[in-house]
């Protein structure tokens, strides 16, 4: 099996076709668009290694990315360019 890429947005990921929503309350719309908040990454080999996470802080918009006790500011470019173990999304609130 070999590796393979899958680019994955940073914001407004659309899950409408993929996932059941709940119906929209009266006067609202459907919530189907979510943004990253956090993208995990192992390096390594399986059963050994480390992980990263990159974590944004969404009062700044700005991105940390955490191994350990060291935390550094990155650019999101770096987020997506990452090797993803698991990602956290958070859905819209409007």
């Amino acid at each position: 099996m070999g590796l393979f890429s899958v680019n994955f947005p940073v914001k407004n990921l659309e899950l409408k076709d993929y996932i059941p929503l709940p119906a929209p309350k009266e006067n609202e719309k459907l919530r189907s668009k979510y943004d990253l908040i956090a993208n995990i990454v192992h390096d390594g080999k399986p059963g050994e290694g480390s992980y990263r996470v990159f974590v944004q802080r969404k009062s700044e918009e700005l991105w940390y990315e955490m191994q350990d006790l060291h935390v550094s500011e990155t650019l999101p470019q770096m987020v997506a360019l990452s090797e993803t173990y698991m990602q956290i999304y958070e859905q819209h609130q409007q």
